[in-house]
């Protein structure tokens, strides 16, 4: 027994000191996610810009490259979605009105984030539209020190987003006639 125990320190001791372990270790294996290219004939941001109000189902097709996904119908309306990127969560969505069509996207707010996107100036644009005062986009934009990105258009308005650096966002909403600002809302 002795003797035994023996050989057993000896066989601990090379392997302790040679640093071999007689108990299995878990092998982790790392897979990445390998990245779906996007679908369709533009990104996101550049879609929007290509289609209006009255584009019917087969131009929004024509443009997207793809077809959409119906995704609601109601009474008077039909709702198709194109998913161009669903790793970074990038849509176009278009609602089909029978005089119009209302078009928006989906985007991770990281992809348009900007440094010089300055809200400071947001509690003068929110007295001037309570004094009912008229702000363009154009107005607004040189008050938040950068452009925004189109975001959404209805035949009744359009819809900008801005993000600062520190992911604060604003939308405004322009009329198209008198292309002023009737609602300004985020979080900043």
């Amino acid at each position: 027994m002795k003797k035994f125990k023996l050989i057993a320190l000896a066989l601990v001791s090379v392997l302790l000191l040679t640093g071999c372990n007689l108990i299995p270790s878990k092998t982790t294996t790392t897979t990445t996610k390998e990245a779906k290219p996007a679908k369709g004939n533009c990104v996101v941001f550049d879609c929007i810009k290509q289609l209006d109000t009255k584009a019917d189902l087969e131009t929004v097709t024509k443009v997207m490259g793809f077809e959409g996904e119906k995704i609601n119908e109601g009474n008077g309306y039909t709702t198709y979605k194109w998913v161009i990127d669903s790793d970074k969560n990038e849509a176009l969505q278009a609602a089909f009105y029978s005089t119009s069509t209302s078009i928006s996207i989906t985007f991770s707010d990281e992809d348009i984030k900007n440094s010089k996107v300055d809200f400071s100036k947001y509690d003068e644009i929110k007295s001037a539209l309570n004094n009912r005062e008229k702000l363009t986009y154009d107005d607004i934009k040189s008050k938040f020190n950068a452009e925004g990105t189109l975001i959404e258009k209805t035949s009744f308005s359009t819809k900008y987003r801005w993000v600062n650096e520190k992911g604060g966002y604003l939308n405004a909403t322009f009329g198209n006639t008198t292309g002023a600002c009737s609602m300004i809302i985020g979080r900043i």
